[in-house]
């Protein structure tokens, strides 16, 4: 059975809780692992850990984060912000990862875009991206908090602004492998931020896809039900790894 170490993680004022995941004898791949949530309120990391554990069981350390406001870490989700999340991630991966160590980033929803604001700061260190039901958020947004009114329909209601991610620049230019876990029915990311998302990942070959027959926008609840296709997943992520 894969070690389990849960433990607090001080960031600014606030204590952000997380799981730090290992093989049992000790041994691990080169590439450590991040696993980060959604955005949204009742967004946690604690569905991932099942395939946080079946990650381990193949060699691989892995940490998920919950993010402030939400799960067991501190701090008022409303005061949340785009940056703040990139900023969060980043604290744990230097506080507890061996500097310098090649980085593999899971993001589930909104941590699409989290993962992308990660390979602007820390580079060719990542080596890998999994995107699970991905979306994509304007620069204009970087700063608003999560509780402001505009936020959701800024997010949502203004189709023109889905084109200014940064993300989609990281996308096209990304020189490590992405995969793009899709489900089979998504309630949550419009149409046409996919199909924006679908553009840029056509352009860079180092892209594929799987979809997850039956599943919808919570691509980490489905997981932990489904052990075939965290298995799928996880085989997709380690045929791409060097």
């Amino acid at each position: 059975m894969p070690t389990i170490i849960r433990s607090i993680h001080e960031w600014d004022t606030e204590r952000l809780s997380y799981f730090d995941v290992a093989p049992d004898d000790g041994e691990t791949e080169p590439e450590c692992i991040v696993l980060m949530h959604g955005g949204g309120r009742g967004d946690s990391k604690e569905p991932s850990l099942p395939l946080a554990e079946d990650l381990a069981e193949h060699g691989h350390r892995v940490l998920g984060l919950d993010f402030m406001g939400s799960g067991q870490s501190s701090g008022d989700w409303s005061r949340q912000t785009l940056d703040r999340r990139r900023d969060q991630a980043a604290s744990l991966i230097e506080s507890r990862l061996p500097a310098g160590s090649p980085l593999v980033l899971i993001g589930f929803s909104m941590s699409g875009q989290t993962a992308a604001d990660l390979v602007s700061l820390f580079g060719d260190r990542v080596t890998h991206l999994t995107l699970c039901a991905p979306g994509i958020y304007s620069r204009t947004l970087r700063n608003v908090p999560f509780g402001d009114e505009s936020f959701r329909s800024l997010v949502f209601d203004r189709p023109d602004l889905w084109a200014d991610s940064p993300a989609l620049d990281v996308l096209a230019t990304f020189k490590g492998r992405i995969l793009r876990v899709l489900p089979e029915c998504d309630e949550e990311v419009p149409a046409g931020m996919a199909d924006l998302i679908e553009e840029t990942l056509v352009a860079n070959p180092a892209a594929v896809t799987l979809r997850l027959e039956g599943a919808g926008h919570l691509v980490d609840l489905w997981l932990a039900d489904h052990p075939r296709d965290r298995h799928s997943v996880i085989t997709g992520l380690r045929s791409l790894l060097p």
